[in-house]
């Protein structure tokens, strides 16, 4: 029998078709394909797929549960892409120099040696990325300069050094502020090296905050000059160059080893982060006079506590230029009372126990709601009530008009309650037949009457008293040519009362006043 022999070069040939775009599935990937062929552009497919990002199984399409924030999926080339640009990202860290660094006589600035520049001896100037100590320029080298290299904010420039004592590490102070020094070099060329001789050399320039705190200004000379210090000079580095202790608080500067630290200084390294006690803390004013303040942005009080124990002066005032006093405790408790208005027309709730009233000299207590005013007290509680606010003061403006026309202009309200009060009706009778037209009653009844009738003097005759004559009530007139049945008397005051006919002995007169 004949043999075959293969020849694998010539016989197992390259693809006809490649096919790199094949969409990723089970069904497409190893269950459709029907050639070697269709296997080798499966492969190329998914190997293009694996250069953008890949999970799961082989034949799985790109499906990550986290992406960019774009939206784009991290694969092989984004991600070299990426781990790029992490190496190269910049960051800036302290990098402290343990050379004693003497500034002159007469000098708030001082022009560094050598040895006292930073180890790291490439000039990185101004807003730039290049990897070296930052430093700014002007041009004015040799003498105090407030060149900088803008930051985050105008008190915290990029080439911003922290200095301290060079025999005692404490941070050096100037009228209670610390004193930092700016970098700055001779030369304009970012990324010349530092050589201590001229063209390439570098200074500090001693500065601290102003007095509002919001700009840098320079060191008083008087404050600086003739002291050695130590400086932590800003190093620009690449994420790639990082050492572990770039990541250590300490490694910028030594804490100080004595307690002279200003209260300015102590406030500036807390920062926003709360002070957690774990016992008591006294803060004590020891002497008559002696305050604590606390002030706003233009240095007016806003809360003040001021010691007066012994001559019974001690205050804690909110200052007028608080806008607003937002106390939201659960209870309010005025142990001795509450005085408002102290200035003017003071109001006094409580200070006289169980009362609001006034103080001496005031004339006028009002109490006055925008919309609706009730009165109420703990025995409307469990009563037929049905309004559980209370009593309302007034339902609508036409009220307070009609207790106007009722009562008379602006009166009490006990007046109009007294008013609103009639007094009680009187009977009297006739003991002497008198003619008509002729005073009926007077004081103690007069001649005619067993009794006195009321007093008909007050108010309007006509409308606020009735008259009754056996019964029978009688229309008044305001003289006798009304020819009414009764008119005023001599005396309406002693309640004398003239009729139009005869009254006889033992006629009954009723008499109900309407008004007080």
């Amino acid at each position: 029998m004949s043999r075959t022999f293969v020849r694998q070069d010539t016989q197992i040939r390259n693809s006809d078709a490649y096919v790199q775009l094949t969409a990723p599935s089970l069904a497409n990937y190893q269950t459709t394909p029907t050639n070697i062929e269709d296997d080798l552009n499966n492969v190329r497919s998914q190997l293009n797929n694996l250069l953008t990002v890949q999970t799961g199984n082989w034949y799985d399409d790109i499906n990550l549960p986290v992406t960019f924030e774009n939206g784009a999926k991290r694969g092989v080339r984004s991600l070299n892409q990426d781990l790029h640009d992490l190496q190269r990202k910049r960051v800036l860290v302290s990098s402290t120099n343990l050379s004693d660094v003497v500034v002159p006589a007469l000098q708030n600035y001082v022009v560094l040696a050598l040895s006292e520049i930073p180890s790291n001896t490439t000039a990185a100037i101004g807003i730039v990325t290049t990897r070296g100590t930052v430093a700014a320029t002007n041009g004015t080298f040799g003498a105090h300069s407030l060149a900088l290299v803008g930051g985050s904010s105008a008190i915290d420039p990029k080439n911003l050094c922290d200095i301290v004592d060079g025999s005692t590490r404490d941070p050096i102070t100037s009228s209670g502020r610390q004193v930092w020094a700016l970098f700055q070099t001779e030369s304009a060329t970012d990324g010349s090296t530092m050589t201590g001789t001229t063209p390439d050399r570098a200074q500090l320039s001693f500065v601290r905050l102003n007095a509002t705190g919001d700009a840098l200004e320079a060191c008083p000379v008087a404050d600086i000059a003739g002291k050695t210090i130590n400086y932590a000079s800003v190093e620009r580095k690449a994420l790639e160059d990082l050492n572990e202790q770039d990541f250590l608080r300490g490694a910028v500067i030594d804490s100080p080893a004595s307690a002279t630290v200003s209260r300015q200084i102590a406030y500036d390294n807390q920062g926003t982060t709360p002070v957690e006690l774990t016992t008591n803390a006294d803060l004590d004013l020891n002497s008559a006079g002696i305050f604590w303040e606390i002030r706003d942005l233009l240095n007016a009080s806003l809360f003040k506590i001021t010691e007066g124990t012994g001559g019974g002066t001690s205050t804690l005032a909110f200052g007028t230029d608080v806008d607003t006093f937002d106390n939201n405790a659960i209870v309010n408790d005025f142990s001795t009372g509450l005085r408002a208005n102290t200035s003017g027309t003071r109001i006094d709730v409580g200070v006289t126990a169980g009362y609001i009233d006034t103080s001496a000299g005031v004339t006028d207590l009002g109490v006055r709601a925008g919309l609706e005013l009730y009165l109420d007290d703990g025995n409307q509680t469990g009563s037929t009530w049905a309004q559980t606010a209370g009593i309302k003061l007034s339902d609508t403006t036409a009220e307070w008009d009609a207790y106007e026309t009722a009562f008379g202009a602006e009166v009490s309200l006990l007046y109009g309650i007294g008013q609103a009060k009639r007094r009680p009706k009187v009977y009297a009778r006739v003991t002497s037949t008198t003619s008509a037209d002729t005073d009926v009653g007077g004081v103690g009844g007069g001649i005619n009457l067993d009794a006195q009738l009321p007093d008909m003097s007050i108010g309007a005759y006509l409308t606020d008293y009735d008259v009754f004559l056996n019964g029978v009530l009688l229309r008044p007139g305001a003289n006798s040519a009304a020819n009414h049945d009764y008119y005023p008397g001599s005396s309406t005051l002693n309640g004398q009362v003239k009729f139009e006919f005869t009254v006889k002995v033992n006629d009954q007169i009723c008499v109900t006043p309407y008004v007080r």
